[in-house]
């Protein structure tokens, strides 16, 4: 079957807006299932994940048959596979890419069967079109069991940071425990300056707890299978349910327990130390067209051409053929039909968007774009996806900020942080010190203010100077008595448009 043919069958037009599902090849050019699809920042190729290890491009309504990148060693038995990639937010300068792979057998990093594993590649030196494979670094590897219950997310958020979702290894137990990373959600920084392994951002909430491990961002999650970032920059995080609830948790705040076994969607009687989701619907065994058995979460729709369906969350189920959304603003999310479903014989695996906003979906036979231009196979970034906030300004950019500082420094006459914005900015650094008597602050002194006019993607180091000399003298002799000093700085970064971001970086002194 043709290509337009296969479209001309596949279109299935939507009443609440308009839009149809456009596949971007027939199931018999995918080498195994496609399951996740996203785009470097700014870059107007399609980048799609094949469940079998291999990831593919798609550019100019063409398939290439030769993979940008094929991961080894991959297992795809039960819910295993190459699960989904992250571009690093300075790809375009450092060709830093990430996976999320189910290792089958002890490989090159020492994996046993099943473990999970974040791999970083690095773009070839002389074909933009190809992962260099030998640049293969483990980033994370992670012990898992059972053939299910991996979770499988990588993004980037709007820090700059690696957000992983990692699912309980079927045991519920796990999801309440900090001391291991099963059932959570990590937050790590993959670029360390070491050049081993990752870095825990000194903002984790759980640095310095006794028995946590520190990459943990929040917890309490049974298998949270996929994740995103809205415009605003909150998390989103949708988990599969067991018998009662699947779950959309939204603007899910550093250190929240999300409930997972206590309460499986929201508790009733209410639990003020846990978080619940922010939608839920029932997972019934009939009839699961209008119920469900797996959520599959997505993302806010930003594709201004897809009328009634921007600003809104996109999401499905693994055993319904129905599109939904919800609004993550409203009381309730509002739920409503897309007005789309799969065409018979597919089941949803996943959506992605790449960097202009086009929205796709994920299916077990092909991978489609919503469109609302039927005549031909999709073509790229939609033409237009800015959103305006309240305030009014132009949020399409998506100003990104990472901050960068050694968690531990010697005390001398400065702080170091270096900072990185994800397009031209102006960067403004401010801290302070502070004392500790008991574990209780007991004073702090301003360091000096810095600011700077910064490239995307350059590094930009800030040097914050403590103003005095008796502070410094002060700082000496805490340390020398065995007490805490620590620092704290914020970096502000402001583009040309008015947007602005923070970021903290906290650094604990030593002698």
């Amino acid at each position: 079957m043709t290509l337009a043919a296969l479209i001309a069958g596949a279109l299935l037009p939507s009443a609440a807006s308009g839009a149809a599902l456009v596949p971007l090849a027939p199931s018999s050019a995918w080498l195994s299932t496609p399951i996740h699809t996203t785009a470097p920042p700014s870059d107007p190729r399609l980048f799609v994940v094949e469940r079998g290890g291999g990831v593919r491009i798609f550019e100019n309504n063409v398939l290439h048959p030769t993979p940008f990148l094929t991961v080894p060693n991959v297992d795809t038995s039960g819910e295993r596979g190459l699960l989904s990639i992250a571009f690093a937010p300075d790809y375009p300068s450092s060709g830093l890419l990430y996976v999320f792979t189910v290792a089958k057998a002890a490989g090159e990093f020492g994996a046993e069967p099943g473990e999970l594993q974040v791999i970083e590649y690095r773009r070839s030196s002389t074909d933009p079109d190809l992962a260099d494979p030998s640049s293969a670094r483990l980033v994370v590897g992670i012990p898992h069991s059972t053939g299910n219950h991996y979770g499988g997310q990588l993004a980037f958020g709007p820090d700059g940071l690696l957000y992983v979702t990692v699912g309980d290894n079927k045991s519920s137990a796990n999801a309440q425990s900090l001391a291991n990373l099963l059932g959570k959600v990590l937050r790590i920084d993959p670029q360390p300056e070491s050049g081993i392994g990752y870095e825990v951002p000194p903002s984790n909430p759980f640095v310095g707890v006794v028995g946590a491990k520190e990459e943990i961002f929040a917890s309490g999650l049974r298998n949270p299978f996929r994740a995103s970032f809205a415009p605003s920059g909150a998390l989103i995080v949708a988990d599969v349910g067991e018998k009662s609830w699947e779950e959309v948790n939204a603007g899910i705040p550093p250190g929240a327990n999300l409930g997972w076994p206590i309460c499986e969607g929201a508790c009733s009687p209410a639990n003020p130390e846990l978080t619940d989701p922010f939608f839920q619907y029932a997972n019934a065994e009939t009839p699961l067209e209008t119920t469900g058995c797996a959520i599959v979460g997505g993302y806010v729709v930003r594709d201004l051409t897809l009328t009634g369906l921007t600003g809104r969350y996109l999401y499905g189920d693994f055993c319904r053929s129905e599109l939904r959304t919800i609004d993550l603003t409203a009381a309730g999310g509002d739920p409503r039909s897309v007005g789309l479903a799969l065409p018979e014989g597919d089941s949803l695996l996943g959506f992605g968007e790449d960097s202009g906003c086009g929205v796709y979906v994920l299916t077990t036979e092909t991978a489609y774009r919503i469109a609302t231009d039927a005549s031909a196979p999709p073509s790229g970034p939609a033409p237009a996806c800015a959103i305006v906030d309240p305030g009014g300004r132009d949020t399409q950019k998506q100003l990104r900020l990472r901050v960068r500082a050694a968690r531990h420094q010697k005390l001398r006459g400065d702080i170091k942080v270096v900072a990185t914005c994800s397009e031209s900015c102006a960067l403004r650094a401010r801290g302070a010190l502070f004392f500790f008597r008991r574990g209780a602050k007991a004073g702090s002194a301003m360091l000096a203010p810095a600011s700077r006019s910064a490239q995307a993607g350059a590094p930009t180091r800030f040097r914050l100077a403590i103003l005095k000399v008796k502070v410094r003298r002060r700082a000496k002799q805490a340390l020398k008595e065995g007490r805490k000093v620590a620092a704290r700085v914020t970096v502000t970064a402001t583009d040309d448009a008015g947007n602005k971001v923070s970021r903290v970086a906290l650094v604990e002194l030593t002698r």
